[in-house]
């Protein structure tokens, strides 16, 4: 079933979240795969990328289609993550 948002806003925070989760994804990632042999690092690449394709296809992309002005440029997927990293560090 399609995400259904009714609102920029909650297409704002759910595409925020998603981006924020893909850049904690791809951290755990590079972290993960440093001492694994080359077969351990694509296995766990394989399923990091399904994982992330699915974020993409089920979280952000609905939150541009439904509200394209919300499709970001390198710079703003950029200033998003730091934002949401930075606003998880001080919520702790």
């Amino acid at each position: 079933m399609p995400l259904t948002l009714p609102t920029i806003e909650c297409a704002r925070a759910v595409r925020d979240g998603g981006i924020d989760a893909m850049a904690a994804l791809n951290e755990a990632l590079r972290e993960a795969i440093e001492r694994l042999t080359p077969t351990q690092a694509d296995e766990l690449k394989v399923v990091f990328g399904r994982v992330m394709g699915d974020l993409v296809e089920d979280i952000i992309n609905p939150a541009i289609n439904a509200f394209p002005e919300l499709d970001p440029d390198p710079a703003t997927w950029i200033a998003v993550a730091k934002a949401r990293a930075a606003a998880r560090c001080d919520a702790v």
